[in-house]
């Protein structure tokens, strides 16, 4: 039994790479733009990535999806985006042809050791078979001193929202704030952690998210204020970490 985001799973083995890569063409294949959740997501990345002011740094978008992002990096830097899944990249390359994009199992990655600035992750280590693995290639292929950029969906937040079914194909091994740092510090050096964008429906999030309540901080603090005080609290959905290799 493997137990992911409050849900037990009960297999013999992980997902096939193949079961996976099926899963991940479907699902880009529906939805080819970013929805809201993605671009709030998207803009907190952003800002992290220019408050380490690099000059033109070499950035890989690792697990890009369909490259909407990728291609804005690509505005901040030399954007090399990857996805396991081809449909997306192959959306990816029509509709961002100034942009690189490669098709491809990240274990089998073959970017040369010590060649990236700035690694960003959106939404993968949690839905990776191995993710000290994965942690340890982006490791490999970072510059000395260079940055991680990861984000990855709140456990806490995930067991107290009912979000639907989620297709066996699809690894989830979710993560509290705690275990992504922890992961992180065997190779990187941790500098900054935080929630953002408050969900959940369930237990104390249901009161935490509810009319009631909301309506009453809305006497006193903006709607803003609000947010920023559920995510400092650690109610965000997704967590967000800066870390930088270690030497």
């Amino acid at each position: 039994m493997r137990r992911s985001g409050g849900r037990a799973m009960i297999r013999a083995s992980l997902p096939s790479l193949t079961d996976q890569r099926r899963y991940w063409d479907e699902r880009w294949d529906r939805q080819r733009l970013p929805n809201d959740y993605q671009r709030r997501r998207g803009d907190a990345v952003l800002a992290m990535l220019e408050s380490l002011r690099l000059r033109d740094p070499e950035i890989l978008d690792f697990g890009c999806g369909t490259g909407w992002f990728t291609a804005d990096l690509a505005r901040r830097g030399r954007a090399t985006g990857i996805d396991l899944s081809e449909v997306a990249i192959a959306q990816a390359r029509t509709a961002y042809p100034q942009v690189r994009f490669i098709a491809g199992d990240l274990y089998q990655t073959t970017f040369p050791a010590e060649h990236f600035d700035v690694v960003v992750s959106q939404e993968v280590v949690a839905h990776v078979e191995d993710p000290a693995r994965y942690l340890a290639i982006i490791a490999r292929i970072l510059k000395p001193n260079g940055h991680l950029i990861i984000t990855a969906a709140n456990r806490l937040v995930i067991e107290r929202w009912d979000y639907g079914p989620d297709p066996d194909a699809h690894i989830k091994f979710y993560l509290t704030r705690r275990e992504l740092k922890g992961m992180l510090r065997r190779r990187f050096r941790v500098l900054r952690t935080a929630s953002i964008i408050p969900l959940g429906d369930r237990g104390i999030l249901r009161l935490v998210n509810s009319y009631k309540l909301n309506r009453a901080l809305g006497w006193l603090l903006s709607p803003r204020s609000v947010e920023r005080l559920k995510e400092w609290a650690g109610f965000g959905y997704t967590l967000l970490a800066l870390a930088q290799k270690l030497p």
